[in-house]
């Protein structure tokens, strides 16, 4: 049984190091048998949503609850997907040609599409955030709801860049830190990356709405693809940042649109 969790247990570890401010001790030895960490995105995804959930706790405004959260899950990430969002849309918006836009996404520089996606991201998610938290009714059962339609956010959110990998050609200019963390999952892979998002997600969805915004958050990613292919003719890190940032706001709004 330990040989069979095991390699689960240290791709989990590894995803959690590199995908948060967490400090946690990993062997990075390549002779160590590991998952892949990317299929432990949306799982990164649950802790994420669970730390952050912490001002839920406290009978304070939905508006001061909603910026306190994307406060705290920022701060766990360390803004590792925010930084993705303004560097895809300064090369994607503000480039000629794929060189250029891939050129300009390494630039540590922040333009102006930068600064206006972040402003927008983030005045989206506390907005929306803010109405559904109003809208949910202060009692055990809203509670448990709160807490699970916040995690789905971060779970269902981290999915999308899994499949944007595995459907996308990478392209990158010169070297990357991203390179090293790509990997085409296999069937027992996908099956790990898929379980949090229907575990948790039929705790903040009933089961008819649930599948309706996996019909929805798929038309996005083909969205995506299309959009990217057009663009740089396939992913890279930054852009999968954005996705990931996208997919937060797109499903906070599925939530506010689920319960009105």
């Amino acid at each position: 049984m330990r040989n069979m969790i095991g390699p689960y247990w240290q791709g989990f570890k590894r995803s959690l190091v590199t995908y948060t401010r967490i400090p946690l001790k990993v062997d990075w030895s390549e002779d160590i048998k590991h998952t892949p960490a990317v299929c432990f995105l949306p799982w990164i995804g649950l802790v994420v949503g669970l730390l952050s959930a912490w001002p839920l706790w406290f009978d304070w405004s939905s508006s001061l609850q909603a910026l306190l959260m994307l406060l705290t899950a920022v701060l766990i990430t360390g803004g590792f997907h925010e930084d993705g969002l303004m560097d895809s849309c300064d090369g994607l918006v503000g480039g000629w040609d794929k060189e250029q836009r891939l050129t300009i996404m390494k630039d540590s520089r922040i333009g102006s599409y930068a600064a206006l996606s972040i402003w927008f991201s983030l005045s989206l998610k506390w907005l929306l955030l803010s109405e559904w938290l109003q809208a949910i009714p202060d009692s055990f059962l809203g509670f448990i709801y709160t807490l699970s339609g916040w995690c789905v956010v971060h779970i269902v959110a981290r999915f999308i860049p899994l499949v944007l990998m595995n459907t996308l050609d990478y392209v990158t200019m010169g070297q990357s830190k991203a390179s090293s963390m790509i990997a085409k999952l296999d069937p027992s892979q996908w099956l790990v990356a898929l379980l949090p998002c229907l575990l948790v997600g039929v705790l903040a969805f009933n089961v008819f709405d649930l599948m309706i915004t996996f019909v929805f958050v798929a038309g996005l990613v083909l969205l995506m693809r299309l959009y990217l292919r057009k663009k740089i003719g396939g992913f890279n890190g930054d852009t999968l940042g954005a996705s990931e940032q996208i997919g937060e706001v797109f499903v906070v709004l599925c939530l506010l649109v689920s319960y009105s």
